[in-house]
């Protein structure tokens, strides 16, 4: 028994507290706490969304700060940006706005399964256990998720207000908070409700898949846009002016409370006031009025989604007109289908993606800021070249996958041909990833310099196309062929500096072209006689 004592969570110590009163209620309380416990132990051992230095499977159980890291550091990130604001209101606006933002994403990304969950009813309710025990477990469930949430994130604004304001701040801001967390929690089961009533499950975990990806981005780079963007001394100078639109907007309410206690006892402030109580219960009354419902629609996720054969045509159409050979077309058409369908892979490569994206632009925001005035140097396409350098990331990443098990088919059914194999893979690859990301930005560098590196953009997909094979080269193995969980390990040092250095060589040639007399149009017809030439000799599998 010292060995469970010592393990137990703190949450299920403080729930003890209220056992007599859950008993009251007719509650099993022994048995919830069985169920409550069993939960938060899986919890435990599953690694979070954004835990990028996830490790080995015997690892993950770690403690309670680690997992919550990075909500701490965006609490902290927070708390720093709304002391300097002085106005009640703005400052509010600003807290609540990024803490609806957050906490519904991290909500949505993190504790879908809870949220969306139907097995332990399937489980439990076979045995003999009250639907009122199983129901409660999973409401108090998610409260302890929230709570946690609260802690790591809204807690260090707690303490920036104790020390710009007072004491008095603590139980209005909780009460607050715990509306908040009302709120986004009936805002998210409305969407989900929502969804599922119009369409199949499949839309919901597309669109929880998309919420996971963007997390993921804004935790890995929104930091370095954020910083860039506030301008503290100003932030000192805000005050808030009354509108009477907002009254439809809820982050403006929470402002209110801390208006009249410390300031002022205007009338819209006492209009906000009542409108943070009433909307959030009202809701609650009507979610709970729609419970029913929504346990009969979460049915639907226990079907897979059916996709209809014409809906990617347009692909089926690049793989016949890129392949001749069979195995190619249908690897390239394989190849598709798991990119689309493998949602674990798509939040690995998607975050590394997106460094491809906002490098280049961060590069010339650097050159920006300051209060100097910005001059283009003529050279900026140089940073588009960071794009052809995220290849190699998303090379390496492809050999992964949640769906690893069924690569044995390679080594038990002999086949060879990996030549054609890999060729359909990087057709693939280059369709969903590589061409897309070259346009994107080349479309972003149009809006910021007009068309003055179009030819350079051009010469940069090319660039990149014929280098695909040699990336292929260095990094590709058996596609999808290892656990998901491996991807966080080191990429080689040796494999990487030679990625770099077949980039590093491509951007040089593209700066001296424009020294050689002629030089653009040398380079362009060395690059486009070199494709076919890299794609037929370079393509790994021999």
């Amino acid at each position: 028994m010292t060995g469970f004592d010592m393990n137990e969570f703190l949450s299920l110590k403080i729930l003890d507290k209220f056992k007599r009163i859950f008993e009251g209620f007719g509650i099993d309380y022994k048995l919830l706490r069985i169920i409550l416990k069993t939960k938060l132990i899986l919890d435990s051992r599953r690694a979070p969304v954004i835990n990028t230095n996830q490790k080995k499977k015997d690892e993950e159980q770690t403690s309670l700060l680690k997992g919550y890291f990075m909500h701490l550091l965006f609490g902290a990130f927070l708390a720093f940006f709304i002391y300097f604001i002085k106005d009640e209101m703005i400052r509010m606006m600003y807290f609540s706005g990024a803490f609806f933002f957050m906490t519904t994403m991290y909500l949505i990304s993190d504790f879908s399964f809870v949220l969306l969950d139907t097995k332990d009813k399937n489980i439990l309710l076979t045995k003999p256990v009250d639907l009122r025990t199983v129901s409660l477990a999973k409401v108090l469930h998610i409260l302890i998720y929230m709570f946690r949430l609260n802690t790591f994130i809204a807690g260090p604004s707690l303490i920036a207000l104790v020390l710009s304001n007072d004491l008095f701040v603590i139980p209005i801001f909780l009460v607050e908070l715990l509306l908040m967390d009302l709120m986004i929690f009936l805002v998210t089961a409305f969407i989900y409700l929502l969804v599922l009533r119009f369409f199949d499950g499949e839309l919901l975990r597309n669109i929880i898949n998309f919420i996971q990806i963007l997390l993921t981005i804004l935790v890995t780079v929104g930091y370095q846009i954020a910083i860039r963007m506030i301008d503290f001394t100003s932030l000192r100078n805000m005050e808030y002016t009354f509108n009477s639109s907002h009254y439809l907007n809820p982050i403006l309410w929470f402002g209110a409370p801390f208006e009249i206690f410390y300031n002022r006892g205007e009338s819209y402030l006492y209009v906000f006031t009542s409108l943070i109580i009433i909307v959030p219960l009202v809701s609650f009354i009507v979610y709970l009025s729609l419970g029913k419902k929504m346990e009969s629609l979460l049915l639907k996720l226990e079907g897979e989604g059916k996709e209809r054969p014409s809906k990617h045509w347009f692909e089926n159409l690049v793989g016949f007109i890129l392949n001749r050979d069979e195995i190619s077309k249908q690897s390239f058409n394989f190849a598709n289908a798991m990119f689309r369908s493998d949602r674990s892979l798509k939040l690995k490569i998607y975050p590394a993606l997106s460094s491809g994206i906002l490098l280049p632009v961060l590069m010339i925001f650097n050159m920006r800021v300051g209060g100097q005035e910005f001059k283009p140097s003529g050279y900026e396409y140089l940073y588009l070249y960071f794009n052809l350098l995220i290849f190699s990331s998303v090379f390496y990443l492809v050999k992964y996958s949640s769906a690893w098990k069924g690569s044995y088919v390679f080594i038990s059914s002999g086949f060879k041909d990996f030549k054609n194999l890999y060729r359909g893979l990087m057709q693939s690859m280059a369709y969903r990833f590589f061409i897309p990301l070259i346009i994107l930005n080349g479309l972003i560098f149009t809006l910021i310099f007009k068309f003055r590196f179009a030819g350079d953009i051009m010469i940069l997909l090319l660039a990149g196309i014929a280098i695909l094979p040699l990336m292929g080269k260095i990094y590709l193995e058996i596609p999808f062929s290892k656990p998901i969980e491996e991807s966080n390990q080191r990429v080689s040092f040796d494999k990487f500096l030679l990625s770099l250095a077949i980039v590093a060589i491509l951007a040089i040639l593209h700066f001296y072209s424009y020294i050689i007399p002629m030089g653009r149009w040398i380079y362009v017809s060395v690059l486009t006689a070199g494709i076919p030439i890299s794609w037929k000799f370079a393509t790994p599998g021999e």
